[in-house]
């Protein structure tokens, strides 16, 4: 009875865990990425030249910068994970498919990123010369890198199904389903037009819309209140035990 007791304690433990992690992943994720972009010296900037060129002496900045990016990519998996499971039961082929378009989508963000790192390597030294610029071009542009480039807007789509299943089953209040649809492509939309202030409501919105999300993971499920239930007699169940 003992090691039963210890082994649903040590899964309950577990339980509390994953949730504690993708409540804070969801919140982590999107206000991780308005601090990248709050911080990025070649925002809004497309051409690959005039990114490198931006960095170049800000190295440093840049490179905070992508510890935030990097944070922020890699905690919207376990957040797009626990988008999917908080769907799962209401909009399962909404969660599914939209889940695993955003997945890929961040999956290839993370490969994208590597640009960052190579232009900071590529300035630290000093302002980089014309063939090395040239050479940095040709890496932005190369067909991996476009490919990688295509797949990345899939987060775009896969957002919004995520927003739309939040929406209709009304896991959340309306505004945060409507803020979760909208948000990414209003991002992608003000981040090519170098709308920083826009981008950055857009974070926050996000931020505060999966906030919603993350306080429903972290509610105790009816399985919970039933073990604890089972596990908690109660006084008169206690009386008629002694008696």
């Amino acid at each position: 009875m003992t090691l039963a007791n210890n082994n649903h304690e040590r899964a309950v433990t577990i339980a509390r865990v994953r949730q504690m992690v993708s409540a804070v992943s969801l919140v982590a994720f999107p206000l991780s990425l308005l601090t990248y972009w709050l911080l990025y010296p070649a925002y809004g900037l497309l051409d690959s030249v005039a990114v490198l060129r931006a960095i170049d002496g800000h190295a440093a900045r840049t490179a905070t910068a992508d510890v935030f990016v990097f944070s922020g990519a890699f905690l919207a998996v376990p957040a797009t994970l626990a988008l999917m499971r908080v769907l799962n039961g209401r909009s399962p082929k909404l969660a599914a498919i939209g889940g695993a378009l955003h997945l890929l989508g961040w999956i290839a963000i993370i490969a994208l990123l590597m640009g960052d790192v190579i232009a900071v390597q590529m300035v630290t030294g000093g302002t980089p010369a014309p063939d090395v610029v040239q050479l940095y071009r040709r890496i932005m542009i190369s067909t991996p890198v476009i490919a990688l480039n295509v797949i990345a807007t899939l987060h775009v789509i896969g957002g919004p199904m995520l927003g739309i299943a939040l929406w209709r089953t009304r896991v959340v209040p309306l505004w945060a389903g409507v803020a979760a649809t909208l948000a990414q492509p209003i991002h992608f939309v003000s981040n090519i037009a170098g709308i920083l202030w826009i981008d950055a409501m857009t974070w926050i919105a996000l931020a505060a819309a999966f906030g919603s999300v993350a306080a429903v993971v972290l509610r105790p499920s009816a399985d919970d209140a039933l073990e604890r239930a089972h596990d908690d007699p109660g006084p008169g169940m206690a009386l008629s035990a002694t008696t």
